[in-house]
């Protein structure tokens, strides 16, 4: 509720006498700094969250160091609230020009990163963009200043999310309840192939369930209009092969664990959706998430 009051605050029209520099909300409690408000020459709401990205730093000394870390917090996420009904060539270009000034303080810096990480990445983000997201992290895994292993953390999100980008077509091997290799282009004829990923170390047991008796899916499945690959990222045992023999008999079911090393994987279980030509249409999607896109009604 606290955002959605935010925005409309934001967005409100003001007095067109006043200057760009007076243009600016009431500060709220936990944040770095009052936010910018779109005058009445942005008639549009696209326009105006496009006037607000634009300025939302402008009052703001990136060089200088940042002691209230709940408040950055607190900030970045109303930034990004506005990314979503704003022109995307405006949010890349404020991304840019925020990290390139966060240079000049380190410190300030790898605070960004890990925020945008939160915001924009992690498996608690209210806003998934790979393209800002990657905006975000070029800039830290290229960055000299910070500390190597800081450096290979972003460095490794941006090979994984490289590795499954939406459109790219995703091939990967597994070792099947049988004990034997098998490849994902294997599989033919379908005309989508879902893979849900789970992990011995997380319990998936009610996301499979849900999954296993879903009426919706089950009928795609049925009618071989679909294919669910059900891979669990853990080492190849005799043990986990008798616990898999007992998922649904209309999965294919596999194990690897090397596929955690190079997916991008967010949150477990989580599910990716493949076209035909197993190009990757939608990823990291919660159970709740596909049986959403196949039943719109659920």
């Amino acid at each position: 509720m606290k955002h959605i009051l935010l925005i409309f605050t934001a967005l409100l029209l003001f007095a067109p006498k006043l200057s760009s520099q007076e243009l600016l909300a009431e500060q709220q409690p936990g944040t770095l700094f009052a936010y910018p408000l779109a005058p009445d020459t942005c008639s549009t709401l696209e326009g105006r969250c496009n006037y607000i990205i634009t300025h939302f730093w402008d009052n703001f000394d990136i060089s200088k160091p940042i002691t209230d870390e709940l408040a950055l917090e607190n900030t970045f996420r109303d930034y990004v609230d506005f990314f979503r009904y704003a022109h995307r060539n405006v949010v890349m270009s404020s991304v840019r020009d925020l990290m390139n000034k966060a240079q000049s303080n380190t410190a300030n810096l790898q605070k960004l990163g890990e925020v945008a990480e939160r915001s924009l990445y992690g498996s608690q983000a209210e806003y998934w963009s790979d393209e800002v997201y990657i905006a975000f992290a070029q800039p830290l895994a290229a960055s000299k200043k910070l500390p190597r292993d800081v450096r290979d953390h972003y460095a490794k999100q941006l090979a994984n999310i490289n590795s499954t980008q939406i459109g790219s077509t995703l091939d990967l091997e597994y070792i099947g309840i049988d004990g034997l290799k098998h490849r994902l282009n294997e599989l033919t004829g379908a005309k989508a192939y879902i893979l849900v990923f789970v992990d011995d170390s997380t319990d998936s047991s009610i996301g499979r369930l849900r999954l296993s008796t879903d009426v919706a899916l089950n009928a795609l499945l049925s009618s071989g209009e679909a294919t669910l690959v059900c891979l669990c990222l853990n080492k190849y045992s005799a043990e986990w092969a008798s616990a898999a023999a007992g998922y649904a008999d209309n999965w294919v079911v596999g194990c690897s664990d090397e596929l955690a090393g190079w997916l991008d994987l967010r949150s477990l279980p989580c599910c990716y959706i493949l076209d035909a030509q197993q190009a990757i249409s939608d990823k990291n999607l919660p159970v709740e998430g596909l049986l959403t896109a196949v039943n719109p009604a659920y």
